[in-house]
């Protein structure tokens, strides 16, 4: 299937500065996931920086449909994570929260983040964090509390204010307050994810985990490509939130 393009690119202007003056936020449809005849959320075995190989082989029915929209070019570097999470009313499935953050659990206030490991400030997970030449791919099924996106053009007044709001340090106030203030006046707006869809985006898509209104399974599946993350082919146990 042909990959689309990212959704988000700098201003030419910007290309140059670690937090960007100007950029689009948003995603691009890039298919439906139809999982398997007699396929659920609840049977796969969530993963951590899984190879293609190893997503296919031992994430599940799903999982493997899910690698199968993938790049398949073994020169082109895929990292594969998934999440499974059986969540109550009013809590959210917050995948990419790390472990000990200050946004770590299924009831802290929700949050944007555009980062694919918010709150990493070292190692491969920050380096993650600020490649831009990463694209990704994302979906989530059962429960359809899913994920929204906020669509729109950021535009920072210096490069203090991007550090801010691109890459802040633990407290994401600004990040927020700027969020809030681009969406009343209408500079930006929400775009749910529908279950089962495939969003493709790059770096600084600003989305956001929303709560559940009824218990159930969700997974979550995401793909990065481009992403020099070492591989690990690990398995995640799943969450009950």
């Amino acid at each position: 299937m042909p990959q689309p393009e990212p959704a988000t690119t700098p201003a030419a202007a910007d290309r140059g500065c670690d937090a960007p003056l100007v950029w689009r936020s948003g995603y691009q449809f890039a298919g439906r996931l139809e999982p398997p005849p007699g396929a659920l959320p609840q049977d796969e075995t969530p993963l951590f920086a899984a190879d293609r190989v190893f997503a296919a082989q031992h994430g599940g029915l799903i999982t493997r449909a899910f690698v199968s929209t993938l790049p398949q070019d073994p020169a082109v570097p895929v990292v594969i994570d998934s999440s499974l999470v059986w969540l109550v009313p009013g809590l959210a499935h917050g995948f990419e929260l790390p472990s000990g953050g200050r946004q770590a659990h299924g009831r802290s206030p929700l949050r944007f983040a555009h980062e694919p490991f918010p709150g990493a400030r070292q190692g491969v997970r920050a380096a993650a964090n600020r490649n831009r030449a990463a694209t990704y791919r994302w979906c989530v099924l059962g429960l359809d509390c899913t994920t929204e996106f906020a669509v729109g053009e950021v535009v920072c007044a210096d490069a203090a204010e991007a550090m801010a709001f691109w890459l802040p340090d633990d407290d994401t106030g600004a990040r927020e307050a700027g969020i809030a203030r681009r969406l009343a006046v209408g500079e930006l707006g929400l775009r749910p994810l529908a279950c089962g869809d495939i969003a493709a985006f790059g770096w600084g898509c600003l989305r956001r985990v929303r709560p559940a209104a009824a218990s159930g399974f969700q997974l979550i599946l995401r793909a990065s490509i481009d992403d020099p993350r070492p591989v690990v082919n690990g398995r995640r146990n799943l969450a009950m939130l």
